[in-house]
């Protein structure tokens, strides 16, 4: 038995494969009321949707469900090929489960531990504060006679980026895997913070699977007079490449097996950004051999590591 569900704020709407849809109150007692109606080992699928799939999801888990959180990208571009013309919330939740019973290999749910929620929450607050800031810039270029009102803002804004950061190390600041990430070129506390919640959310089997996640892995496009046309998938986290990408360009500014990865890259004829995507990419897979392996960063292993 399968069952897809569109997840909201305040609704599930729900449906079996070729029955009619049914909506519940997206709050605990209703969900364990419903969970009780199910057959025992039954598959419910969602897409993630930030935090409002969570109740769902673990409850159906602790009644024994399979539960399958889906990425939305990929439901959507299901969506688009099954009923191209309308999108609504009964019609979602029967693309859901046609999806989640038509397709192979998708990984059933696993909590993850508390920090990872704490660590996210605060990466999208400071990523809002950090556009407030860049529209402010914007502003004080436009217009500088407001600059005596603009600039204060500006303080306080950055003061708030500083605290959310601190708090945001806070959280895994006891983890192991955080320290040893940390020794990682190029890696801030920022970064080894989210990309530590990243590795703590899956088991990741190897290291491409990390890297698939995040989506740094290559498309190959080999068709018709595309031949041999390589691009990021650009499936999995965009915060996530965003930091790495960052963090390969400190790494390759460094003496060291980064900065050799790089400067060999554009010796085959890369560009500059695309040699610290390969670095970025080399980064990932260290991170996952560090965390999985236990270990601690070796410029030694740099080229066999992950």
């Amino acid at each position: 038995m399968t069952i897809g569900v569109d997840v909201s704020q305040d609704t599930l709407v729900w449906c079996e494969l070729h029955t009619r849809p049914a909506d519940l109150p997206n709050e605990p007692a209703a969900i364990r009321a419903w969970l009780a109606t199910l057959p025992a080992g039954a598959t419910v699928a969602m897409e993630a949707t930030g935090r409002y799939h969570r109740t769902l999801a673990d409850l159906a888990r602790d009644h024994g469900c399979r539960v399958l959180v889906l990425n939305p990208c990929d439901v959507h571009r299901y969506a688009q090929s099954c009923a191209p013309r309308a999108a609504n919330d009964p019609l979602m939740s029967q693309v859901i489960a046609r999806y989640a019973a038509n397709t192979a290999g998708l990984h059933a749910y696993t909590p993850a531990p508390a920090f990872v929620e704490a660590v996210r929450s605060l990466m999208r607050l400071r990523a809002g504060l950090a556009q407030q800031q860049v529209r402010l810039r914007h502003q004080a270029r436009e217009a500088p006679q407001l600059a005596a009102v603009i600039t204060p803002m500006r303080t306080a804004i950055r003061q708030h980026i500083r605290l959310v950061t601190r708090q945001l190390t806070a959280q895994v600041r006891a983890d192991a895997a955080f320290a040893r990430l940390l020794g990682i070129p190029g890696f801030g506390k920022l970064t080894a913070a989210y990309v530590r919640s990243l590795l703590a959310t899956h088991a990741f089997a190897a290291s491409d699977a990390f890297v698939a996640f995040i989506g740094l892995d290559l498309r190959v496009k080999d068709s018709g007079k595309l031949k041999g046309k390589r691009c990021l998938t650009k499936r999995g986290d965009p915060e996530a490449r965003r930091l790495l990408f960052l963090a390969a360009r400190t790494a390759v500014r460094q003496a060291g097996p980064f900065q050799a990865i790089y400067e060999r890259a554009l010796a085959k004829g890369r560009s500059k950004t695309a040699a610290a995507i390969v670095v970025a990419r080399k980064l990932a897979r260290i991170s996952w051999s560090l965390d999985t392996h236990e270990t601690n960063y070796d410029p030694a292993r740099v080229l066999t590591q992950g």
